[in-house]
């Protein structure tokens, strides 16, 4: 007779799957597992996928947010300003910046929330019309400048500006038309923008010498490049980085040739000019970067 433990194991042996029915499980491990492994693949697939999107969208909004602000910058503390749309413009002046507005761009100047000029691109057709309709005076042409510049002097009528400055800068077949108010900007400010201007393309002219122009209707030749420090009355200071003995040399020796003034006196770093018609007398006098311009008016006095 068996022992208990016997007939057990002889029972458990009679329900124990076939080689048949173990084949089918194997088959449906085996499946198991190949459908587990294609469903984690495609998961990873999927994650990478989420992954290289994410990165392109990060790309592509840091690109859109670089041109947004390109397109709206205005001073960029570097010395230089640009106006950046359909075109780019620069010139060297930290105090002026411009912002785009429906007509072109407006300029300011910095601490100022008063417009002091505007730009805006112009056919020739409108040159002659705002040329032949205000009241201009003093066209000449601005020799050794940037680009091909003429400039036009307007007479207005306003509690703060007394003259307005045109000019029209021929950059390749487009014109630009520059107006900038007096005394809201002043004289050594406006052609210092204009003496600078960087189109980008074309490409500015530069002149290797120093470029001198008179201020409103003076005959007195100033340097171009002059910083506006101290103008009070009848007296101006300016800085004049360029400002060394040789350059101030060659400075009177330009305010001799244009036989408008003749030297009446000689200080060493001193000079009293009188103009022709005796109607005025300037001293110029350089110290250091620093030039100075003191006026009298004999005539006036009497």
């Amino acid at each position: 007779m068996r022992k208990p433990s016997e007939r057990n194991w002889t029972v458990l042996r009679s329900v124990t799957p076939g080689e048949e029915e173990n084949d089918r499980m194997r088959s449906k491990i085996r499946s198991s597992i190949r459908a587990r492994a294609e469903l984690n693949a495609k998961q990873r697939i999927f994650e990478l996928k989420n992954v290289v999107l994410t990165a392109l969208f990060v790309i592509i909004s840091a690109g859109l947010l670089i041109q947004l602000q390109q397109h709206y910058q205005s001073p960029n503390g570097s010395g230089q300003s640009q106006a950046v749309n359909e075109f780019s413009l620069k010139w060297d002046l930290e105090s002026v910046y411009s912002e785009k507005i429906e007509e072109g761009y407006a300029f300011f100047e910095k601490g100022n929330p008063e417009q002091v000029g505007m730009a805006e691109f112009v056919t020739e057709e409108e040159k002659n019309k705002i040329i032949n309709t205000s009241a201009m005076n003093m066209a000449k042409e601005m020799v050794n400048f940037p680009y091909p510049t003429s400039l036009y002097i307007e007479h207005v009528k306003m509690m703060d500006v007394s003259l307005r400055y045109h000019f029209f800068v021929e950059a390749g077949k487009k014109t630009m038309h520059f107006s900038f108010d007096y005394p809201k900007l002043e004289y050594a400010e406006i052609f210092q923008v204009i003496s600078s201007l960087d189109f980008i393309e074309p490409k500015p002219y530069r002149y290797n010498e120093q470029l001198y122009v008179t201020h409103g209707y003076g005959s007195l030749p100033y340097p171009v490049g002059l910083r506006p420090i101290e103008l009070i009355g009848d007296k101006e200071k300016y800085v004049w980085e360029q400002g060394l003995p040789q350059q101030f040399k060659e400075y009177i020796d330009k305010i001799k040739a244009t036989k408008m003034w003749k030297q009446i006196k000689d200080g060493g770093s001193a000079y009293t000019f009188e103009s022709t018609d005796g109607t005025e007398i300037v001293e110029i006098s350089l110290m250091g970067k620093e030039i100075t311009y003191q006026y009298l008016y004999p005539k006036r006095e009497e």
